[in-house]
């Protein structure tokens, strides 16, 4: 460095300024770059920041949308699942579903009144007698019918596919509105069993006969009518026991004002044939309080083989140290005065089939008629054996039940009639027993009345739950083209009743005694009614079939004249008829022998020669009737004890009117009292015939044939001033009163129930003296007052037949 000079100095000086100038200038750009990297890194760092923010907030957004989304598809899930809930409950029901549901949701809302205060203890009635089994057995093949009856059905309608019958939720409804009603007497009964079980039946029968081949298999022509109205004529009609009430003196103390409160406590089941306007019945159900007659007691009860002798006869009475005994003894006679009372109802209606049901319990009944006497029973309890079963509970169900006996109980309805001979021959080999079933029922002690518990062994519910309850498919028979097999019966019992029958007589066909003398005139009657046997099968056929006589003819057989030959059965009257003067044809018999003629007829047959002809009225039913030995054939009225007094009122009109008869009124042919000869005809449940009044046939009624009510009118009046010239009023004057009789072209007048005979006109008095003309006068103006009330009482019948008129007119 000593040797170098100055200026080099300097440029060494100036050359190290430079580089440190050159190095500080790479230092500033290195700091330079490394800041401008440290923001590029830091804007870099923003820049992802914010990427990861915004990253962040999508997946929040994503997230929220995400649980949007599950939200809704929850709200969707749980709407659809609302819909689809709602859509099973609010859609119509397949068979086997709704017998389900009917069970579910209805009948397990059965329930006994728990308040003792609160019960019926029932009418005090008077005991009667009443004719009951002689033999109570089991009906041991019940439960293979009813399997037999499912299994046609599923042969036969879609029981699990088509959907007809009503929805869960209206049955839901029902059930929770009813299951608000205690069972406490019959009537809540009766609503209950109404609507849980007899409703649910007609339901399923209205859309079996819908479908032609069910509607075949059961033979159910139009369906089912329960009917719990009682027939006009019934003993338990409202107007009858008025009626009974104010005639029959009260022989127990209460008796009397309990008869006008008596409740109807059956119901008649009858099958419907619309295109005939006919009702068959079929069978009837009778309801008993499950408080005064439980399951226990039917249980215990029914254990009795011989009715009459282990309980009518019965001596000796369990005492209170043996609670047991004691409670079956009381079960027993309960129970037999319960199924006695329908046992009645079934032979007086001629029937094999009917119930005894408390809404808890049901008792199927049968009777072969082979051999009255003896009852058949079934003892279901549905509440415990669709509980005892895992498979097809619901054809345990008491609507599956009631149904299958339904079934069972219309199939081939029309050919298992029993006329009213056969049962009158049942009826009088039968026993016997004054029995009232509110009289058992009050005979039993408070504690004596429910001692057994459902633990108790003496008694355990019937479960049936080792029967096999499993429909029971029909086998295909190629010979009968379609495999049809009758429901209920097994193919072999079916198959020896149709071979069988050909071979037997007809139940209904008339039996002719041969006594051991016969005269001239009875063969040739026996061989009349033979002829026309072979003419035209029975007698009661012919009867049916034939036209009515004239009147000119019936009231030429009461009057002694001439046999009309216009008459469409003179044929068969002019068999013995004899000549009289002027060659004219005389009735083969006069009137007294033909009454006789015709009483020997009825004490022989209620059935040949006599047919309902299904019309009936307050005080009345018709029957088209034929004196089978001469073919007379005419109309019956007939009526039961408590209006008898009505008919024999009627007869006395008709002797007033004598000269009106053929003419404004029809013939009158006299009348026969059943009683007189120990008959009774049987019409309808509780409908006892016991008196026929014989009239000529008078046309058909203005009500049936309104379109002659603009030609008619004068004569209806002209035919009742006819009447009240003869001291007669009618007092009824009603459309179904007026007949047109085709035959005279008039009109003629019926129905004189209601009308007023007036007292006949007196003979003149003899002169009176002076001294009695004042109470002459007195009399004179009473008489005058009395008849301004008789010509009010004319003129009244005259305005009811204009009103008629107008009315109808309009």
């Amino acid at each position: 460095m000593e040797g170098e000079t100055p200026n080099e100095m300097q440029e060494l000086l100036r050359k190290a300024q430079l580089r440190a100038e050159a190095a500080e200038k790479l230092f500033e750009e290195e700091r330079r770059r490394r800041e401008g990297a440290e923001q590029q890194r830091q804007a870099a760092e923003q820049q992802r920041q914010a990427a990861e923010q915004q990253r962040r907030a999508a997946e929040q957004k994503l997230g929220a949308a995400e649980q949007q989304r599950e939200a809704a598809e929850q709200k969707l899930g749980a709407a659809e699942q609302r819909a689809e809930a709602s859509e099973q409950q609010t859609q119509l029901t397949t068979f086997n579903e709704y017998l389900d549901a009917c069970h579910r949701s209805v009948f397990t809302k059965f329930k006994v009144e728990p308040n003792p205060d609160r019960l019926s203890r029932g009418s005090l009635t008077n005991p009667q007698s009443k004719r009951c089994p002689t033999n109570l057995r089991q009906w041991p093949e019940f439960l293979e019918q009813q399997r037999r009856i499912f299994g046609l059905l599923l042969d036969t309608f879609p029981c699990d596919s088509d959907r007809h019958i009503e929805s869960e939720h209206f049955l839901a409804t029902m059930g929770a509105r009813i299951g608000g009603r205690s069972i406490a007497d019959e009537k809540v009964l009766e609503f209950f069993l109404h609507n849980a079980v007899e409703d649910p039946v007609k339901n399923i029968i209205n859309q079996l006969v819908k479908i032609p081949a069910v509607r075949k298999a059961f033979d159910l022509d139009d369906g089912i009518v329960f009917e719990n109205h009682p027939h006009a004529l019934s003993e338990t009609a409202e107007e009858v026991i008025d009626r009974q009430a104010r005639t029959v003196a009260p022989s127990t103390p209460g008796h009397g004002d309990n008869l006008r409160k008596l409740q109807a406590d059956q119901i008649c089941i009858y099958r419907s044939d619309d295109a005939r306007r006919e009702q068959t019945r079929a069978f009837i159900c009778e309801y008993k309080p499950p408080h005064k007659l439980t399951a226990q007691h039917l249980h215990v009860g029914l254990r009795v083989t011989d009715i009459y002798k282990e309980v009518v006869n019965r001596k000796t009475i369990p005492t209170s140290e043996d609670p047991e005994a004691r409670f079956a003894y009381h079960a027993e006679r309960l129970t037999a005065s319960a199924i006695t009372q329908t046992y009645r109802y079934m032979i007086e209606g001629g029937l094999e089939y009917s119930l005894l049901t408390t809404g808890e319990a049901i008792v199927f009944l049968k009777v072969d008629w082979k051999n009255p006497e003896t009852l058949y029973y079934h003892l279901a309890v549905p509440r415990t054996e669709v509980a005892a079963q895992t498979k097809d509970a619901h054809l345990c169900t008491a609507v599956a039940q009631y149904l299958a006996f339904t079934l069972l109980a219309i199939d081939r309805l029309g050919t298992r009639s029993h006329g009213q001979d056969e049962r009158d021959r049942a009826t009088k080999t039968l026993n016997k027993w004054e029995v009232s079933f509110d009289l058992t029922y009050r005979s039993i002690p408070d504690e004596d009345r429910s001692f057994l518990s459902d633990s108790s062994p003496g008694y355990q519910p019937p479960t049936y739950g080792n029967e096999d309850r499993s429909p029971i498919r029909p086998r295909k028979n190629p010979r009968r083209g379609q495999g049809h097999t009758d429901a209920g019966i097994p193919p072999s019992k079916r198959n020896d009743e149709s071979e069988s029958s050909d071979e037997e007589p007809n139940p209904r066909a008339p039996t002719t005694p041969t006594p051991p003398q016969r005269n001239t005139r009875e063969g040739a009657r026996r061989s009349t009614r033979l002829a026309m046997r072979q003419r035209g099968g029975s007698v009661h056929n012919c009867g049916q079939r034939r036209q009515f006589c004239t009147q000119k003819c019936l009231l030429g057989l009461v009057r002694g004249h001439a046999l009309d030959q216009s008459c469409p059965n003179a044929a068969l009257h002019r068999q013995e008829a004899t000549y009289c003067d002027g060659a004219a044809l005389r009735h083969p018999v006069d009137h007294a022998q033909w009454l006789n003629l015709l009483r020997a007829q009825l004490q022989e047959t209620l059935d040949d020669g006599i047919t309902p002809l299904k019309q009936s009225g307050a005080r009345g039913v018709l029957f088209k009737v034929t004196l089978l030995d001469y073919g007379y054939t005419f109309v019956s009225k007939g009526t039961i004890k408590a209006f008898v007094p009505d008919l024999e009122h009627e007869a006395a009109v008709y002797r007033r009117l004598d000269d009106l008869q053929g003419v404004h009124v029809p013939a009158f042919l006299g009348a026969i009292d059943l009683r007189s000869m120990n008959k009774t005809y049987f019409f309808d449940l509780r409908v006892y015939i016991v008196h026929l009044t014989f009239l000529a046939w008078g046309g058909k009624s203005l009500y049936e044939e309104p379109g002659a009510v603009h030609t008619v009118e004068q004569q209806v009046k002209g035919s009742l001033r006819a009447m009240h010239q003869h001291g007669v009023i009618h007092n009824d004057v009603r459309a179904e009163n007026i007949l047109l009789c085709r035959e005279t072209n008039r009109v003629m007048m019926i129905d004189f129930e209601r009308a007023v005979l007036l007292e006949p006109p007196r003979p003149p008095l003899a002169r009176m003296a002076p001294n009695k003309r004042l109470l002459q006068d007195a009399l004179g103006q009473r008489k005058r007052h009395k008849s301004r009330r008789v010509m009010k009482c004319f003129s009244k019948d005259i305005l009811m037949a204009s009103d008629l008129f107008v009315t109808t007119s309009t």
